[in-house]
């Protein structure tokens, strides 16, 4: 089973995403666009877990839940990881204080000690839009598509497991903890 920790948004929160991923469609000449259904955030991806090391994923976020309280992030700017020809296009995350990194290192901080393996990256917030994004000749939508500052209410944690169906991915959440 392939997991990792996320922040899920209502309905509306996807929608909006959704929105702007169907206008960044006009700009480009290909890509891959995750469904509405599949917008998240990511906390911390762990990867091919059997029961054992699912049990302390499990437990982990019980720890960390209890121990951070519910906050609120924006949406920021949108913008871009470069890959030669090719681009990972995202929204940015604005940290209205220090609650996300909070989190974040306490999540890293319990798994580390469970013998799960840090991250040797900085954590960059972000919510995917696309990836292997080819943009048409002459075009930078990063410069057109504006974006709403919306508040994201974080209430709770979610393991989700990430598989295919139907040839789709799919992220499902198989485990959910309510922050403070």
């Amino acid at each position: 089973m392939r997991v990792f920790y996320a922040i899920e948004f209502q309905p509306k929160m996807k929608h909006y995403l959704s929105s702007l991923q169907m206008h960044l469609k006009n700009y480009c000449i290909k890509g891959n666009f995750p469904c509405k259904e599949n917008f998240h955030l990511t906390l911390k991806f762990i990867g091919e877990v059997d029961r054992y090391s699912l049990k302390k994923v499990k437990e982990s976020l019980d720890y960390v839940a209890c121990i951070n309280n519910s906050f609120n992030l924006k949406l920021d700017n949108i913008g871009e990881f470069k890959r030669e020809q090719k681009s990972i296009v995202w929204i940015g995350i604005k940290q209205l204080d220090n609650s996300l990194q909070l989190l974040y290192n306490s999540l890293e901080d319990n798994l580390a000690l469970r013998g799960f393996k840090r991250e040797n990256r900085k954590y960059r917030p972000h919510i995917t839009l696309s990836r292997e994004t080819i943009f048409k000749e002459n075009c930078n939508p990063l410069n057109e598509i504006l974006i709403d500052h919306l508040d994201i209410e974080v209430k709770q944690i979610s393991i989700m497991e990430s598989s295919r169906i139907n040839n789709k991915l799919t992220y499902t959440p198989i485990y959910v903890k309510n922050l403070l």
